[in-house]
């Protein structure tokens, strides 16, 4: 494993100084000093100007990271192969690196299109991610000094990674959208910063309309990041070397930040450009390896004994929260706030894909305001008429309601509460369509699945997944005041994704379900013909996101992106298909949670560019 660990390292140092040197081969248009491909010029090596001699350099070092990259493979598959997660990122890594050669040559041949530059740049940001999480992974678990496994109960670690490797999904996109910037030109649309002046030139074409949603996303993802390193210092006293890294990614993200203003107010000079990107691959990086620390922390779980002491501990310490706190915290868990959020980003992206643009924020605050009061009230009630069956399930146990945190009738006052006090918003800030399509999803969500379907169909999902689909309808009307065919298949995408999501799991919970006497489809029909649900509407999912494009709604920047992503989605429910263990329903549940981000995202992001 040392040759793996050192190969893999040595990989990642050269694969950052591959990126990082692309990015200063862009911004000093160095990209066709070399007109041809793989040589230059005809000859293997070509002394010719500053720029020949960066590009050549440039695909040199390429030439070096395949090679490591073989080393990696071979290494792996020598003393490796029965780790099944380097055994994946072996068979994951060379192909990669296939596409990354072919980009590479389409970048020269076909004179630096854009969308190319993007795709060349996300494939080398995934090599690098892979070689990292190899480096990681086969080196030994992260202890402490006395020896012990690190004592942090396995959910609080799990949810640890799942939020580093969001952050480090969500920078990828920023990254690809920054390249998207500079190969279409909009980098200097904006004439000031961090505010935009439009430049006359850059309006007519939407240039500075890309622009602004790379800033406004920009912000986005650094509050994340914040989130990230606020957690990771927490996580201090356990975790010394992730809180360090974590901190290192927050520093690194404001220093790209700052260079990307002085991007545009220095014009654009190249050496700057360059950093830019260099830094902002650091960033990627450091939060890749933070996720795979964690990760490979979640090796050395500590076992049941002990993880029922921490858990014994952590009930003990919110007995001392204060009582206030507690309490805002007990309603605020009522509204299912997890839920709220994924459902209330489908709406913001649902209204940036309608105005194919940013909306205005005097729009947008109303709106994710009313629909987190509507969502929070239906999840509301639905507390309140479930609390018989959470209290037997153990994943809802803790709830407030089920623990008895909360009375029955102040949660459904609360939940009554919070959907007229929607319903005033919309109507008073928004506009009627929205205000009754708000209130439609409560009472749908109510009286169609809690109250008809939940307890008496192996269709509750199905049917009862279109209250979880009519936010992105609530966004359409409050941009448009109406609802056209579009609107009608974003519905479509999160009503047919929402079966797969939840069944994934469904198969994990399967017996709270059964003693909660809850007919879903793998406690009535089994789990093989929930696998084969679970394919068939994965497949769903992805023929209708293609109609998007076929309708010409979306161009070929979401048509890549509904492809990759769809893929991976049919494909995990392939393996899950295949595969009896739980391993690939959780994979799944979690994919299809990130699916479901990325898509809208990127839908947003055609829109912005179409």
């Amino acid at each position: 494993m040392k040759f793996i660990r050192r190969i893999a390292w040595a990989a990642t140092v050269v694969t950052y100084f591959l990126i990082a040197l692309g990015g200063t081969v862009l911004a000093t248009d160095s990209g066709l000093s070399c007109p041809d491909w793989p040589f230059c010029y005809g000859q293997a090596y070509y002394s010719g100007t500053y720029h020949v001699f960066l590009e050549q350099f440039h695909r040199f070092t390429a030439a070096t990271v395949s090679i490591l990259i073989v080393l990696l493979v071979i290494g792996i598959i020598a003393w490796a192969r029965k780790d099944r997660a380097l055994l994946m990122m072996a068979i994951a890594a060379p192909i990669l690196l296939v596409v990354q050669i072919v980009l590479g040559g389409l970048t020269v041949l076909w004179k630096l299109p854009p969308q190319i530059i993007t795709a060349h740049l996300g494939t080398a940001l995934a090599i690098f991610a892979i070689v990292i999480t190899i480096a990681v992974l086969s080196g030994k678990p992260a202890r402490r000094g006395d020896g012990l496994p690190s004592p942090e109960h396995p959910a609080k670690t799990r949810k640890f990674v799942q939020l580093a490797i969001s952050n480090a999904l969500l920078v990828y996109i920023l990254m690809l959208f920054g390249s998207y910037v500079t190969g279409s030109e909009a980098g200097l649309a904006c004439l000031g910063w961090p505010l935009c002046t439009p430049a006359p030139w850059a309006v007519s074409n939407h240039l500075a309309n890309i622009n602004i949603l790379h800033r406004v996303f920009a912000v986005f993802v650094g509050l994340v990041t914040l989130w990230t390193v606020i957690s990771a210092l927490r996580r201090w006293r356990i975790a010394p070397g992730q809180a360090i890294v974590g901190l290192l990614g927050g520093v690194l993200f404001v220093c790209q930040a700052i260079v990307g203003g002085l991007i545009v107010l220095l014009k654009e000079p190249a050496f700057v450009a360059g950093l830019h990107l260099a830094l902002a691959t650091a960033v990627w990086g450091t939060l890749v390896l933070l996720a795979a620390l964690a990760s490979n922390q979640l090796r050395a779980a500590p076992q049941q004994q002990e993880i029922e002491k921490m858990e014994q501990a952590e009930a003990e310490a919110k007995k001392e929260i204060g009582v206030v706190r507690q309490t805002i915290a007990n309603y605020v868990d009522l509204m299912k706030p997890h839920v709220t959020v994924l459902l209330l980003g489908v709406t913001a992206a649902a209204m940036a894909i309608a105005s194919q643009g940013l909306p205005p924020l005097i729009l947008v605050i109303p709106t994710l305001l009313g629909g987190a009061m509507a969502a929070g009230s239906a999840n509301c009630i639905n507390c309140y008429i479930d609390r018989d069956i959470d209290q037997v399930m153990g994943r809802t146990q803790r709830r407030s309601l089920p623990s008895g945190r909360v009375e029955p009738r102040q949660a459904l006052v609360f939940g009554i509460i919070l959907g007229i006090g929607s319903f005033i918003i919309f109507i008073a800030f928004v506009n009627l369509l929205s205000a009754v399509l708000a209130c439609s999803a409560i009472l749908f969500y109510v009286f169609v699945y809690t109250l008809g379907l939940k307890r008496t169909s192996t269709q509750n999902i199905v049917i009862g997944g279109a209250a979880g689909a009519v936010p992105v309808l609530v966004g359409w009307a409050a941009v448009t005041n109406s609802l056209s065919l579009p609107a009608i298949w974003l519905f479509a995408i999160i009503f047919f994704w929402t079966p797969p999501h939840f069944w994934a799991l469904s198969l994990l919970i399967q017996k709270d379900y059964e003693k909660a006497g809850i007919p879903m489809l793998p406690v009535v029909k089994g789990e093989a013909e929930t696998r084969r649900q679970i394919l068939l509407y994965s497949l769903i999912v992805l023929a209708i996101t293609l109609v998007l494009f076929a309708m010409g709604t979306m161009g070929y920047f979401y048509l890549a992106g509904a492809v990759i992503l769809g893929g991976g989605l049919v494909y995990l429910a392939l393996r899950l298909w295949r595969d009896q263990s739980k391993k690939w329903a959780r994979t799944l549940f979690w994919y299809s949670n990130m699916y479901l981000a990325a898509i809208f995202a990127i839908m947003v992001l055609d829109r912005v560019i179409h």
